[in-house]
């Protein structure tokens, strides 16, 4: 059984305050499906050795694409304020799996998901939000358990206070990480397990890149950006699959440095990091921009968002320092990314699921 303190729950319980806020009903159930895909590319790399160009045996050709889906079904069991107290979470369907290139050579990673099949209870007691495994196999590792929250996490996108129509108002980063379920990352898609030698189960299997806890993806991306993000309610409405709909269009912008990556110790270093040839040595620049635009479509009759339509560009820029044997070796790599993602809601009876 994990606690979590009440406050992170804040952005959630306001929403309710809103006049687009999403009406919760015990007995009532949502489905929500998320499709996404992130697609990443070099478009300039290059190596010098002691101030002379060295040519890359790969040519600088570098291309990763990831896909996930997940499917995860919440039943209201009881409300409080208008907000969620009590819910049972399904977790259905949880799939990540990428594919990275270097040159001629291809790896297939596919991530192993603990929480797909389980069925959490959440439930607000005491200022705090208790979660407790109703179905399912207890995980093993705990923190598997932290951060879950109640309600959509769609609700993070909406206002918080009354508006009306060509309003608009600030979304922080917090809000854009639990909109698309990144900031329970680590629950969904945790790292492989890594022994002593930095090998793992994972390692064994060919399925992750081999060392330590460097987590890839474009989830390090907004966890790691400082944001400039708005919503605007946009005048009439749209329907979406024949359903009337309210329309909040968002925009924001976010840039950071990555921290250095964490890798394990020995062992299998060389072909940990064989997709990662700029991984070694000190970090002069490590740099990303990101662009997002969306639109969110909230139903006017359901009273709950229905569907959210994404896209993300990221840029990156990468500069290494590498010594060596008195000799020294400078990479500088840009790469150039997309984020393509959906939230499809549907609302469900209790006995529907």
């Amino acid at each position: 059984m994990t606690r979590l303190l009440l406050p992170a729950l804040c952005p959630l319980l306001l929403a309710t305050q809103g006049s687009i806020a999403t009406r919760y009903e015990a007995q009532r159930g949502y489905r929500v499906e998320v499709s996404s895909t992130f697609s990443m590319e070099t478009v300039d790399f290059s190596m010098e050795r002691d101030g002379e160009p060295v040519e890359a045996g790969f040519g600088g050709d570098m291309r990763s694409e990831q896909t996930r889906e997940l499917v995860i079904v919440d039943t209201i069991l009881e409300t409080k304020d208008g907000a969620p107290a009590h819910l049972r979470r399904s977790f259905e369907t949880l799939s990540s799996t990428s594919v990275a290139s270097m040159g001629d050579n291809e790896m297939e990673v596919a991530s192993e998901c603990p929480l797909e099949g389980l069925v959490l209870d959440l439930s607000g007691e005491d200022g705090e939000v208790v979660a407790r495994v109703a179905e399912g196999s207890e995980p093993d590792d705990e923190k598997l358990l932290e951060g879950h929250t109640l309600g959509l996490a769609l609700d993070a996108l909406l206002p918080h206070e009354e508006v009306e129509e060509e309003d608009s108002w600030e979304l922080d980063g917090e809000a854009l990480l639990r909109a698309l379920a990144f900031d329970v990352e680590h629950a969904l898609f945790p790292p492989p397990a890594v022994d002593e030698e930095g090998g793992g189960e994972g390692d064994r299997r060919g399925r992750g890149r081999g060392r330590g806890r460097h987590r890839g993806g474009v989830q390090r991306y907004f966890a790691g950006a400082e944001w400039e993000a708005e919503a605007r309610w946009i005048a009439g409405t749209e329907e979406h699959e024949g359903v009337e709909c309210h329309v909040i269009a968002i925009e924001a912008e976010g840039s950071g440095e990555l921290p250095e990556p964490e890798f394990g110790g020995g062992g299998r270093g060389r072909r940990g990091r064989a997709f990662e040839p700029g991984s070694a040595g000190r970090a002069l620049k490590n740099s990303f921009e990101i662009e997002i635009e969306a639109k969110l479509y909230f139903s006017v009759e359901g009273r709950h968002p229905l569907h959210l339509e994404l896209e993300a560009d990221v840029a990156t820029e990468s500069l290494r320092e590498r010594e060596r044997g008195g000799s020294s070796m400078v990479i500088s790599s840009a790469q150039e990314g997309t984020l393509e993602l959906t939230v499809d809601v549907t609302a469900i009876e209790a006995d529907g699921e």
